[in-house]
């Protein structure tokens, strides 16, 4: 299947077919890899307080990335100072509403690195911005890629794995004692269930929900995204388990290989395989007394009608 896939640019019609996206950059990608791994590491971290868990580092962490991805957004804006009218779109914008949360967010944050308390609370606002992030892809509805009902799950799982890998990876570095037990077993749970979207998203955009120039860059990136972003960071999880010696450096490289491969998916995700549309024809026009002939949807896989 993949070479028909390979072949995608000689069945390019200029003009007609989909193409590449050019409005939403690394820029665009990167206010999803920290609002992601933001929010992620501080639901984990929230919920963790439960447990005992307290860490201003785990918070400046997760404030940090989430301001760095709003950041990132601000530098794409056309006119910055018309930044602000964000806000006006509640009703029918998740960028406005995701700015809403934002507003409850980094205050809280705040708060909870004076009073440790409230850090419980923080998983809830944080979960509500991640949420948002993944309907704002999801309500692009011009790129097939983005549009998808997988692509919110997909968004969520990724989010808290690339959390948990953070976690994992600040707890050895800069934590006494490093990570609780159960951190690793997150980033299990979390990779596992990244990995199982990925593969129902991938085989529906390679089956004819994305054009084949998009289907291609996904088939190239999965092999490698597998490998180095899940089964890789499972594999260094094992052997922190067996081998004492190296447990902290293992655990390390397993949330940096979790965290990498999450944000290397967004940036495939929204730069790379954001093909739009294009242009298609239900008939050909009749000529004269003639009847309509066969539809023309060039630069899509020709899906057969039982399979549809």
């Amino acid at each position: 299947m993949s070479e028909e896939f390979e072949d995608a640019p000689a069945m390019r019609h200029q003009g007609l077919s989909p193409w590449l996206q050019t409005a939403w950059d690394l820029r665009a990608a990167g206010n999803f890899i920290g609002g992601g791994s933001g929010t992620g590491l501080l639901i984990i971290a929230s919920l963790g307080a439960f447990d005992g868990l307290y860490s201003r580092v785990l918070l400046i962490a997760g404030l940090a990335l989430v301001g760095l991805g709003l950041f990132s957004v601000f530098l794409e804006i056309g006119r910055p100072l018309r930044a602000l009218n964000v806000l006006l779109g509640a009703k029918r914008s998740w960028m406005t509403r995701e700015a809403m949360v934002a507003a409850v967010l980094f205050p809280l944050g705040a708060a909870a690195l004076i009073w440790p308390d409230l850090t419980k609370l923080v998983w809830i606002p944080a979960a509500a911005y991640l949420y948002c992030q993944a309907r704002i892809l999801e309500a692009a509805k011009g790129i097939p890629t983005w549009r998808s009902p997988l692509i919110l799950p997909l968004t969520i799982a990724s989010g808290l794995a690339e959390g948990a890998g953070i976690l994992l990876l600040l707890g050895t570095l800069a934590l006494e004692g490093g990570a609780p037990e159960w951190v690793a077993g997150t980033l299990v749970a979390t990779i596992a269930a990244r990995i199982f979207v990925w593969m129902f998203y991938r085989r529906r955009m390679v089956g004819g929900e994305a054009p084949v120039e998009a289907a291609a860059v996904l088939i190239r990136f999965s092999m490698p995204f597998t490998l180095g972003g899940n089964v890789i960071p499972i594999a260094f999880l094992v052997l922190a388990g067996i081998q004492p010696d190296i447990r902290a450096a293992a655990l390390a490289a397993a949330g940096l290989a979790a965290m990498a491969g999450g944000w290397a998916m967004k940036v495939v995700i929204v730069t790379k395989a954001a093909h739009n549309q294009g242009f298609a024809i239900n008939h050909s026009p009749a000529r004269g007394g003639g009847e309509s002939g066969p539809g023309f949807k060039p630069g899509w896989r020709e899906v057969p009608k039982d399979k549809k």
